[in-house]
């Protein structure tokens, strides 16, 4: 297993620097060949995974640019520390946004993605903390900024959002599907570690799969 380990690093790597994050990345086998079907699979969802969370950030990251330059935010002198907080969000996306380092180390990649995860995390919960439907009192501070990120897109974005991870987790299951079924007795035992983590995966509800997808995937990786 930690030849899958160093072979998603660094085609990872290869691949981000090689099309500049861009939202259709070249078929993979330009720059690694695989051994088995597993292999190749999990790299996908290791470069949708990637992808998915890169498009995230910048998405969020716009999403709180444009409401600090709301009016209604704008000439509010008494909503600083939000002011403050989403400006924070906004310079760590930057930070998070800028491309790895091309000679990243296995710690370094996996890193990486933590970081990412982590950082998109304290998007939700700013959507958390604006949601005024979950206050039994919400401030009229509260409803403000709440009203400002909904004009400027926060449902759609959150649905859109979505929607896009739905479509990459329901592909990898439908591939690994596959996968697993074809697997001879030899390879299932050789892979069994990442067959397992498949398999309690695939019996989750859908919800959950959603909503535990980057936890699911650390607790993976990180058997390799």
């Amino acid at each position: 297993m930690g030849r899958i380990n160093g072979l998603l690093l660094g085609a990872l790597v290869l691949l981000a620097t090689a099309v500049s994050y861009s939202a259709t990345a070249p078929a993979h086998d330009v720059f690694v060949k695989f051994d088995t079907a597993i292999e190749s699979t999990v790299f996908e969802f290791y470069v949708n995974l990637f992808k998915y969370l890169y498009h995230a950030l910048i998405k969020t990251s716009e999403l709180l640019e444009s409401v600090l330059k709301d009016d209604t935010i704008v000439r509010n002198n008494n909503i600083n520390q939000t002011k403050v907080l989403f400006q924070g969000y906004i310079a760590e996306t930057t930070e998070r946004l800028k491309p790895p380092p091309t000679n990243m180390t296995k710690l370094d990649g996996f890193l990486c993605i933590v970081a990412n995860i982590h950082t998109l995390n304290l998007f939700g919960d700013i959507v958390k903390r604006y949601n005024t439907t979950s206050l039994p009192t919400p401030s009229d501070e509260y409803r403000l900024i709440e009203a400002a990120l909904k004009r400027h897109g926060l449902d759609e974005l959150i649905n859109n959002l979505k929607i896009r991870k739905t479509e990459f987790i329901n592909e990898f299951l439908l591939k690994m599907d596959i996968v697993v079924t074809d697997l001879s007795e030899e390879d299932k035992i050789k892979n069994h570690k990442l067959v397992e983590w498949y398999q309690n995966y695939r019996n989750s509800t859908e919800e959950q799969r959603a909503n535990d997808i980057f936890t699911h995937f650390a607790q993976m990786y990180a058997r390799f």
